[in-house]
């Protein structure tokens, strides 16, 4: 599959969407206003929003939206990121949820980051977000 990237290109930019609200009976345990979490990559103009639930992930594209606007008009929280290639890409074995999908398309190798706020706090961390 990397040889396809001669006729694409990888987006140079995210927006990590923090918020949702709680459907099921163990979110009660993580911090209010962080239930969830999806993933936009774009380049500005072109976008695709990806939402992993709890059934299946959903994807969408998005062409002249202002999807930052929209986001935040939802309550939605963003956080800029640039998503990178890990150095090393061994199989990690970890339960397959929102936070794990955004950190495998960010190419965030964190074991310890589980929570949609763990990976706000890591994200705000960086140099190149954007509060």
């Amino acid at each position: 599959m990397k040889n396809i990237l001669a006729q694409g290109y990888r987006y140079p930019f995210a927006y990590v969407a923090f918020g949702g609200s709680k459907t099921q009976w163990w979110m009660r345990f993580l911090k209010k206003g962080f239930y969830h979490c999806a993933l936009v990559l774009g380049n500005g103009r072109d976008w695709i929003l990806i939402d992993p639930l709890a059934g299946f992930t959903d994807m969408i594209i998005l062409k002249n939206v202002a999807v930052v606007k929209v986001l935040k008009a939802k309550g939605y929280r963003l956080m800029r990121t640039t998503p990178h290639l890990p150095s090393n890409t061994g199989i990690q074995l970890r339960p397959m949820t929102c936070v794990e999908t955004v950190k495998r398309f960010l190419g965030i190798r964190r074991p310890e980051i589980w929570t949609p706020y763990q990976l706000f706090k890591f994200l705000f961390l960086k140099k190149e977000n954007n509060p």
